[in-house]
């Protein structure tokens, strides 16, 4: 009797990491395609792409650390305010700035980094929703992988 197992190898990389495989994946693609030829402005086009949304991401994430430390500051100064106002306002104003800080708490709450592992149908699915650039950058890096199966 003869047991087959299926080996996942799962591959760990920094944000960093991947810009530059993706940007050395594209330009190797466009090199097999030829040192000169038409497919140069869509490789480079579709690199630029994929670095703005890349940059996109950066300048989100740094806003949103910003509104997290400034919100937390309006906060405390609110929790300041309602230790000072009269009883009667404290019963009424304390399940607001509860329900604030909730919602500042659902927002900014870091999510657990979990292995996501797709079957091939998600995958599908996952390229209808893609920005055309990405589908772009994928199509020539498989025909780049199909060239060197063939």
């Amino acid at each position: 009797m003869t047991t087959t197992t299926q080996q996942t190898t799962t591959f760990t990389m920094t944000e960093s990491e991947m810009q530059t495989l993706v940007r050395n994946a594209l330009m190797v693609a466009g090199q097999e395609m030829g040192e000169t030829g038409d497919h140069w402005p869509v490789i480079k086009q579709t690199i630029t792409d994929v670095m703005r949304d890349w940059e996109q991401l950066r300048i989100e994430r740094e806003v949103h650390a910003e509104m997290k430390r400034h919100l937390y500051q309006q906060l405390a100064a609110m929790d300041q305010v309602l230790l000072t106002c009269p009883a009667e306002e404290q019963k009424e104003l304390a399940p607001r700035l509860a329900e604030l800080r909730d919602v500042y708490d659902a927002f900014f709450t870091s999510v657990e980094n979990e292995d996501v592992i797709l079957n091939d149908n998600e995958l599908y699915l996952a390229d209808i929703e893609k920005p055309r650039h990405v589908r772009r950058a994928e199509a020539i890096i498989e025909t780049l992988q199909e060239d060197d199966h063939a």
